[in-house]
């Protein structure tokens, strides 16, 4: 059965395709220092240890003190 003139005339007209659009946006900087957690301490301490020996408690100090400042 042939088609009616409307649908003929709807099916011929298709509506284009949209573009999508994407905005590019700045980050935003944070003062937000990382979390210091034991384990970053402890790792870094116990490369101190292995690179110069010394006092455990004096490497965990130091350990803190060089994460803390990066």
């Amino acid at each position: 059965m042939p088609r009616k003139a409307t649908e003929a005339a709807a099916a011929a007209k298709k509506p284009a395709a949209k573009k999508t659009t994407t905005r590019r946006v700045k980050k935003t900087e944070t003062n937000e220092l990382p979390e210091l957690t034991w384990d970053h301490v402890a790792t870094r301490a116990y490369f101190i240890s292995l690179d110069e020996g010394g006092d455990p408690t004096e490497n965990w100090l130091r350990a803190e003190r060089e994460l803390v400042s990066a």
